[in-house]
């Protein structure tokens, strides 16, 4: 395997900033040569350095894309940590579900989704907790920059190793079949997710609405200050005045960021806008 030279990982943190605003630290040189070793072996004989120049040179958007979605941190499981479950289920849902009583609608964001496993513990909870939403107009929307991610979550199809990572046995029962060594979602539970290409640090689409709640978590520790203030204003606009943002459990908002903790002194990750 080759080494990654000064020159060429200061080349990659500038692409992957540019390209998703991944903030690489200096001392992560042997992560980013893990993770292009078989990209290099592909596309320049096993040659990191010439990837990396070749990559951030040559106008090959599909050779660019591997790159960045190789660095990419796809980190997600079932019902990650207990903030999801708990905030949804004491707080944001029920209060959602008084103030949206008369319009009877309801509309999610789930950002950054990654292989689609947050999307679909979401969707479960609203089903198995909810029943009165089957009367609204649901929109659970689940993005990634990622095409590959994006892939894998729209087929809601996961390995035993995935499933066993936080999905109670009951709803592996209730909410996938077997595929031959895979479970893949039920019909009925992957057509409540609407799936879309949405990088971040990008353009949105037009079409994308104002949601009650959006769930940006474990996204913003990898940000710099300055990309997730921008990123923070734009998700401030598409946030109903009396939604919520929900981040990841060891995450928090600096004052500026245009929200302000739903519960006055509660230290757990969600937020109402300013």
């Amino acid at each position: 395997m080759s080494c990654i030279d000064e020159h060429s990982y200061l080349t990659l943190c500038n692409l992957l900033s540019d390209q998703i605003a991944l903030s690489l630290p200096p001392d992560k040189v042997y992560l980013a040569e893990a993770r292009l070793q078989n990209l290099a072996r592909q596309h320049t004989h096993g040659d990191i350095n010439a990837l990396i120049e070749k990559a951030s040179t040559v106008a090959d958007d599909a050779l660019r894309t591997e790159l960045v979605e190789a660095m990419a941190i796809n980190e997600t499981y079932f019902f990650r940590d207990p903030i999801l479950s708990q905030s949804f289920l004491d707080t944001m849902v029920p209060a959602l579900l008084e103030k949206r009583r008369r319009d009877k609608t309801l509309r999610i964001w789930s950002a950054a989704c990654s292989t689609g496993q947050e999307a679909y513990s979401v969707a479960m909870l609203l089903d198995q907790h909810f029943p009165q939403l089957k009367e609204w107009e649901v929109t659970l929307i689940a993005s990634d920059f990622s095409q590959s991610a994006l892939n894998k979550a729209q087929q809601g199809c996961y390995g035993l190793n995935e499933m066993n990572r936080g999905l109670p046995a009951r709803n592996m029962a209730l909410y996938f079949e077997q595929q031959g060594l895979d479970w893949q979602a039920k019909p009925a539970i992957r057509e409540r997710i609407s799936f879309q290409k949405i990088n971040l640090v990008r353009e949105w689409p037009d079409s994308l609405p104002v949601f009650d709640i959006v769930l940006l978590r474990n996204v913003l520790l990898y940000f710099s200050m300055e990309d997730r203030q921008r990123v923070l204003a734009r998700v401030r606009k598409h946030t109903a005045n009396d939604g919520y943002l929900l981040l990841g459990s060891t995450e928090s908002l600096e004052k500026t960021a245009g929200f302000v903790p739903a519960i006055p002194g509660n230290h757990r990750p969600f937020y109402q806008p300013a």
